[in-house]
């Protein structure tokens, strides 16, 4: 005679042949093999494991059931509404001129002394009501390109007006820069100023000065040489790093940490080369989805050696899927979201004026066109947003009604991506079996739920957690 009943749950075999389950409160719990599954689904399962089932909602007697099911569903109205809410960021794209030509840029660059690539700086006032009318402070604001310091003084007149509108303790600003033409006027400038950096720093010299092209051959060395000025002038936590992981850099994890070691860097976010817009032209240098997971399990192994040797540094692409996995309130991430983030998480302006719901999709713009895709122009009297194209986005990006996404054990902490899906696909929704998306999400994943089996990785994780 059965002694419970079971609840709704998914379920994912690993390489390893242990099962992870998870249901829709977000609880997720691994099993030792499939045979355990099914002594579980035909219930009878061990009775050692029927304390930790009921706890995460797994299973539930007959008296409880009714009462299960109906938390199960608050819990999960709580998930949606999580995604649902949350800061924009706004970016803003001051020019499409850039000094390097990277190998795997995803826009469609412009020459550093061409001209017609520029946000009129009369624009600003146009780009501040639009910020106010969509956004509630504190704002966060992000300056791409192009390079964005070859429009330093855009930024310079875009944050003393924006200061005066809003207040200095209303937002801040971060600029996504390779830091080549960082000078000592800027540094200037950040000084008592909320202005952080974001700068790329790939697996290894020879890797970064391979892919991130400059003339004078020497784009990792001018990288390096502003960080730490940037640290002598301005002080400590001023900069994060994004690393672009291709072929030549797959075997330098070790020189990846050792670089942020001796700048003194405490945050990294890794990513394989995006498929997005003009990148996706350029594989000659991309990694498979293992290959880049297998690099991602290296990194983050030396990073759980490094917190035990005294140092921290927080590799934030597997530390985000750790988060929505344990449901962690600073769990957000666009590409992770149902709803998905489109619009609702960011908006970023592009040097015509031209508002998109997300980078991806004016890389998307730049590459094929679609007008759609375009939610209005700041340049245009009290611009507004046109959302009829991203409602009808967003309501096909509710992952629990998505074939392939509704039966997978990770729905509830992963996102759909239309964006992704659109451009690959040529539709929101595409077939999740053959997409790279889904796969590369999937393994990593796999890949918490396997480092955090490990008692030592995990408590280095909660750690991580109180650096947030």
């Amino acid at each position: 005679m059965q002694e419970y009943r079971l609840l709704p749950l998914n379920f994912r075999e690993l390489d390893n042949k242990q099962v992870v389950i998870s249901n829709l409160t977000n609880n997720y719990m691994l099993l030792e093999s499939k045979e355990v599954l099914n002594q579980v689904v035909d219930g009878y399962a061990p009775a050692a494991l029927r304390h930790h089932l009921e706890e995460g909602s797994f299973i539930a007697s007959e008296r409880d059931f009714e009462s299960k099911v109906k938390l199960t569903t608050a819990a999960y109205a709580q998930l949606l509404r999580k995604d649902l809410l949350g800061q924009r960021l706004i970016m803003i794209v001051p020019t499409l001129r850039c000094d390097h030509s990277c190998t795997y840029c995803q826009v469609s660059r412009a020459n550093q002394n061409e001209t017609g690539f520029d946000l009129p700086s009369t624009t600003i006032p146009q780009i501040i009501e639009f910020i106010k009318r969509v956004e509630k402070p504190p704002y966060k604001i992000e300056f791409q390109g192009g390079e964005p310091l070859l429009a330093e003084n855009f930024i310079k007149e875009f944050y003393t007006q924006f200061e005066k509108a809003v207040g200095s303790q209303n937002f801040s600003i971060i600029i996504a820069s390779s830091l080549s033409l960082l000078n000592d006027d800027f540094l200037d400038f950040a000084k008592n100023r909320k202005i952080g950096f974001s700068t790329s720093i790939d697996a290894g010299h020879y890797a970064h000065n391979k892919h991130r092209k400059l003339i004078t051959k020497n784009s990792f060395e001018l990288m390096r040489d502003s960080v730490n000025k940037i640290s002598q002038v301005l002080g400590g936590g001023r900069v994060g790093s994004v690393t672009t992981i291709t072929k030549e850099g797959k075997d330098y994890h070790n020189d990846l940490v050792d670089v942020h070691l001796n700048l003194g860097l405490q945050d990294l976010f890794v990513r394989p080369v995006s498929p997005f817009g003009f990148a996706a032209n350029r594989a000659t240098s991309v990694l498979s989805n293992k290959e880049f997971v297998d690099f991602l399990r290296s990194l983050i192994l030396r990073l759980v050696d490094e917190y035990h040797s005294g140092s921290v540094i927080i590799e934030h692409f597997f530390f985000i899927h750790y988060k929505r996995l344990i449901n962690a309130a600073q769990g957000g991430y666009v590409d992770l979201m149902s709803p998905a983030g489109y619009a609702k998480q960011s908006l970023i302006i592009d040097y015509t004026g031209n508002i998109f719901g997300s980078d991806e999709a004016r890389m998307i713009f730049r590459r094929h066109g679609g007008n759609q895709l375009i939610l209005g122009n700041v340049k245009q009297p009290s611009a507004t947003l046109d959302t009829h194209f991203s409602h009808d986005l967003l309501s096909s990006s509710f992952n629990f009604d998505i074939p392939g996404c509704n039966e997978c054990v990770y729905q509830t902490a992963c996102g759909s991506d239309p964006i992704y899906h659109l451009q690959e696909q040529g539709e929101p929704i595409g077939n999740k079996s053959e997409s790279a998306f889904c796969d590369l999400h999937k393994r990593v994943f796999d890949l918490v739920i396997e480092l955090m089996d490990n008692p030592i990785n995990n408590s280095v994780f909660e750690k991580w957690l109180e650096y947030e």
